[in-house]
């Protein structure tokens, strides 16, 4: 039988004080003060966070989770249905900013807190008509302004990536009537003006992204299928797309953070039309692993965030349609001892 040292390459230490940090991960040691047998784990779960001054589904969001930007989706208020609403979270608290240019709901979303990125969506205007639009507004850390530069094609629930002057938009839909567009198009923008991309392996919608322009994700959204609710995932080096690794459950409207395609979180999403999920799923540029779920179920939120501290805000979840619930999910590494039980 192999040793503990063989197995893992390293001893069990004497220590009369525990370790901490990432490179003792999984090292057993010896506690010469407690005489306990002791091991560092990686633990991962959502908390409550902060709720949202008002109750929103289909809203975006970008930064990271204690410097995060929150805008547009959709109240039951209405028509329009949209709104502009636009706010700037400290990971405690949440201060209105000024409002978008347009009321929009479904966007593509990238940057930072200070330097935000707002694309397509649709104004659900009541009429039932829907359709999607190509307009693209940047955020400067104290106001919204659209920007010249216009999407190719006019989009909504797409995957989306990037920073403010390197962004991407992948896949999403034109909304009816008279007919639905579903489109596997990609999208890069410069900061000024958008240009074709490589084409998305799937035609798809309500997909979800994360990463980076040369080095992006979209996952999981919805197809002609069978099955409807796509596993995919795709990885985008700024030229093309490849194909990754399959979740472990087929979603749309899903959450997303990420830093790039070799390190995302996706969570929450629906498995069919009315079905909202709790799942969370971590990527690893191979595999998805299933990890901490979220408290609320829900699909359409916003996040903001990375792989080990990601944001969900706000989404749909029914009854009523809309939530202010906020969730804060962080890997932390946890000192445990190690018992017969």
């Amino acid at each position: 039988m192999a040793t503990y040292k063989e197995i893992y390459g390293k001893g069990i230490k004497n220590l009369s004080s525990d370790l901490s940090g990432d490179a003792y991960l999984g090292q057993i040691w010896y506690n010469t003060t407690s005489n306990t047998f002791k091991t560092l784990l990686s633990v991962a779960a959502w908390s409550s966070g902060t709720n949202l001054p008002t109750a929103t589904k289909a809203i975006r969001g970008c930064g990271i989770q204690t410097a995060a930007l929150a805008f547009g989706g959709g109240t039951p208020a209405g028509p329009p249905y949209a709104i502009s609403t636009s706010y700037e979270y400290d990971g405690t608290s949440w201060t209105s900013t000024p409002a978008l240019t347009a009321v929009i709901q479904n966007v593509g979303a990238a940057g930072t807190q200070t330097a935000g990125l707002c694309f397509g969506g649709s104004n659900s205007d009541g009429s039932g008509i829907n359709p999607s639009v190509t307009t693209t507004q940047e955020y400067n850390g104290a106001s919204w302004a659209t920007s010249p530069g216009t999407l190719g094609t006019g989009v909504k629930s797409m995957a989306a990536g990037g920073i403010q002057t390197a962004a991407f938009s992948a896949g999403g839909y034109q909304g009816g009537p008279p007919t639905e567009a579903q489109y596997d198009v990609t999208e890069e923008y410069d900061g000024s003006s958008w240009a074709a991309g490589g084409t998305l392996p799937e035609t798809v919608k309500s997909n979800s992204g994360a990463g980076t322009l040369t080095s992006g994700l979209s996952c999981g959204g919805r197809v002609t299928g069978p099955p409807e609710f796509s596993a995919a995932t795709n990885e985008y080096d700024g030229t093309s797309w490849a194909g990754g690794g399959t979740m472990n459950t087929g979603r749309d409207q899903l959450g997303s953070a990420g830093a790039s395609e070799n390190s995302a979180l996706a969570y929450g999403g629906g498995a069919s039309g009315p079905d909202v999920s709790n799942l969370t799923e971590a990527y690893d540029g191979t595999t998805w692993s299933t990890t901490a779920a979220l408290a609320t179920a829900r699909k359409t939120a916003g996040s903001a965030g990375i792989k080990t501290a990601a944001l969900a805000f706000g989404g749909y979840v029914p009854p009523p349609p809309e939530t202010n619930s906020v969730e804060a999910y962080n890997v932390v590494s946890t000192v445990k001892a190690i018992t017969t039980s």
